[in-house]
């Protein structure tokens, strides 16, 4: 379909004028009105959280200069009006400044790919092109991302009649809706990857170890490296003083039986004749020595001193005094003694490291995180006495351009975190803000991808291990073949998938993430304005609609179910089967599975010794509230209850509980007579199980 022209409106601005592109309103004293509509460059960064770096929009990375005004009009449109899409009652809302970028992009990957099909102006464009160019996209892109790609062709044929140099002419894939074009279902589940638990466990260990006991390593260091600068502070040292103070500093470090602190290994190209033994350069860190022996002269001949003494009694690596911690898995030094560069290095990774913990024990998302204040951290106290640890930020996604202001309840690591960063940070206003030198602007932790990537590989040098055969097996493993790409997206999803598949919302057990405690759903998610509770409440959808499928596969290949609600779950499966076509120990269509699995998930509730598919009209324990007038521990009532069905995920789980029967009986018998109703009812509850455990063996079980 395409359109005639549109006649330029007489709201647009005058060729002539040259309007300020932000409206007054996101501007203050302190920023200024910003860029003006004639600049090559729109710089939005003072007028965004300081966490969106990516705000600076250059014009001239445009082919032309009617590719570069038709791009400035059309941002600006977004930025000011409320265009309605093409067809149907979609209508768009004026654009957030911290989405310019972002359709910036866009367009400018669209006229790079138009140009390639020689088109250079978007009036030759036709459906032919676009369809050209989502199917070169579509390659590269996951469905959720070719829909946004689309959706800003869209907007850029919406505001058409603002655009004077250059326009679509061309209502791009008839109106149809971008998600539709990009093949992406409206109830798709979310297709952020979830880091694997393989993965995330040994990851979290090791930000736990960087924030619990390396942290004192380095802020240690960093005290150490503070005196020594202090207590040199002053004039120069005579030559003969400085042969002497390092004749001195060198001579108690023969006493102690170590080395000359060596060269970083970063740094062999300054000496590159030095030999390196076992990843140390045989050569002295002249720098570190000086500074360690209280002289600002290491030339001529201390340095040669240095190379002598090192000739004796060897060279060590680091070579400052600060005592490192051990990894408990080894019972040695998590790393070598440090000097400048790998303090500095090690300071790095331990803000990766408390990124980690702060994004995955929270839930929040990259930019709130990066947008916490100092003093974010507070500590209430609940109705329980309990002490209840909270983050204070603000929300950003869907809400006003300076957020709103939320709260999270977390675990008290996350707190141990912050306050390892307020004593390696020095912004003034920003958590994840820091110097690189005294003199520098504080800026924010950026490039995430590529430092969980760095943390990751860090910690596998560190800790990884070798198998007998003698092949290194790194702390973090791999995925397959490949390492695991780290994105900052994954966190809050895989908290989110967590916390809806633990047992009865319990996620991160003592066991699997060396927590000191476990958190319920409530801690995590609890009354947020981020919008985590609604991700948790989708995750849990998908897991019980995953645990169904399970028990419909397992049922599918012959094994063998009991239980009350045994035959009329059973009698389920059979018709889907048949509807399906399905042969036993086969699904020939799995999206239509689910589909059809659906509705069980909304009666189910997993349990430990069986599930209940839960019917009010025969449940045991409505019936029993009802005589007792009150909510009570309904013990055993479940395993008899026509509710309950039991699969062979429930088998083991059965017999543990048998033995534990078992054991418990012939502790009582040891321990003297025993009530005669108590041995009624240990023995009542033993044959009981064995007669599950049974049902679940017997051929007739599946019937």
């Amino acid at each position: 379909m395409t359109r005639a022209p549109a006649p330029r409106p007489s709201a647009a601005p005058e060729p002539s004028a040259d309007p300020w592109v932000l409206p007054e309103s996101l501007t203050t004293e302190t920023t200024g009105r910003g860029p003006r509509f004639s600049d090559d460059i729109w710089d939005f960064r003072p007028f965004a959280p300081r966490s969106n770096g990516y705000l600076r929009l250059d014009f001239t990375e445009l082919p032309d200069e009617i590719a570069m005004l038709t791009a400035k009009e059309f941002i600006y449109s977004r930025i000011h009006r409320v265009v309605p899409l093409s067809y149907g009652s979609r209508t768009a809302r004026p654009m957030k400044i911290t989405n310019t970028y972002k359709d910036f992009i866009i367009v400018r990957q669209l006229f790079t790919e138009l140009g390639k099909q020689g088109v250079t102006r978007l009036a030759q464009a036709r459906q032919s092109h676009l369809d050209a160019t989502a199917r070169v996209w579509r390659e590269t892109c996951v469905p959720n991302t070719l829909a946004v790609r689309i959706g800003v062709i869209q907007h850029l044929e919406a505001h058409s009649p603002y655009l004077t140099a250059d326009r679509l002419t061309v209502v791009p894939w008839k109106g149809r809706p971008a998600t539709q074009v990009a093949g992406r279902r409206p109830d798709e589940e979310n297709s952020t990857p979830r880091i694997p638990e393989p993965i995330m466990a040994p990851l979290l260990r090791a930000a736990l170890f960087y924030v619990q006991t390396a942290s004192r390593d380095l802020l240690a260091a960093q005290r150490e490296i503070a005196d020594l600068e202090q207590a040199r502070a002053g004039g120069r040292c005579r030559h003969g003083e400085a042969v002497t103070k390092i004749e001195a500093f060198l001579d108690r470090r023969r006493q102690e039986g170590r080395g000359v602190p060596a060269l970083p290994l970063y740094c062999l190209a300054q000496r590159p004749t030095a030999p390196v033994v076992d990843g140390v350069v045989q050569a002295p860190n002249a720098a570190l020595v000086a500074l360690m022996s209280g002289t600002n002269s290491f030339q001529g001949h201390p340095t040669r001193l240095m190379e002598q003494i090192g000739a004796e009694i060897g060279y060590e690596e680091g070579g400052l005094d600060t005592p490192i911690s051990t990894w408990p898995d080894t019972g040695r030094p998590w790393r070598g003694r440090l000097n400048h560069r790998s303090l500095h290095d090690e300071l790095h990774h331990l803000r990766t490291a408390c990124w980690v913990l702060v994004a995955y024990l929270s839930g929040l998302r990259d930019m709130e995180v990066l947008e916490l204040a100092r003093d974010c951290a507070v500590t209430t106290t609940a109705v329980d006495g309990r002490t209840r640890y909270k983050l204070r930020g603000r929300v950003f996604k869907g809400r006003k351009l300076t957020g709103d202001e939320a709260e999270w309840v977390v675990l008290d690591a996350v707190h141990e975190a912050i306050d390892v960063l307020l004593q390696i940070n020095d912004d003034p206003t920003h958590l994840f803000g820091y110097r690189l030198w005294p003199a520098s602007k504080p800026r924010l932790a950026n490039k995430l991808t590529e430092r969980l990537g760095g943390f990751r590989d860090h910690v596998n040098e560190l800790f990884g291990t070798q198998s007998s055969d003698g092949v290194a097996e790194p702390f973090v493993p791999a995925d397959g073949e490949q390492q695991w790409v780290f994105t900052t997206r994954q966190f809050r999803r895989s908290l989110a998938w967590h916390i809806a598949h633990q047992p009865f919302g319990v996620v991160a057990g003592a066991r699997q993430y060396h927590h000191a405690k476990v958190t319920m759903f409530e801690g995590y998610a609890g009354t947020s304005a981020s919008g985590f509770a609604a991700e948790v409440a989708a995750e849990e959808a998908v897991a019980m609609l995953d645990y169904v499928e399970d028990l419909y596969r397992d049922w599918n290949t012959g094994a063998q179910s009991g239980g009350g609600a045994a035959e009329r779950i059973n009698a389920e499966f059979q018709r889907i089967r048949r509807e399906l076509g399905d042969l036993p120990g086969v699904v020939s269509d799995e999206l239509r599975l689910r589909t059809m699995l659906r509705h069980l998930t909304k009666t189910l509730h997993p349990g430990v010794l069986n599930d209940c598919f839960f019917n009010a009209a025969t449940a045991v324990c409505v019936k029993r509230a009802k005589v007792v007038g009150q909510p009570v521990p309904q013990h055993n009532m479940c395993l008899r209850c026509p509710n309950a069905r039991r699969s062979t995920v429930h088998r083991p789980r059965l017999a543990a509980a048998r033995n534990q029967a078992l054991d418990l009986q012939a502790s009582c018998e040891k321990a003297g007579p025993v009530p005669k109703l108590q041995q009624v009812a240990l023995t009542g509850y033993i044959t009981e199980l064995d007669q599950l455990i049974g049902d679940l063996d017997s051929e007739e079980a599946q019937a």
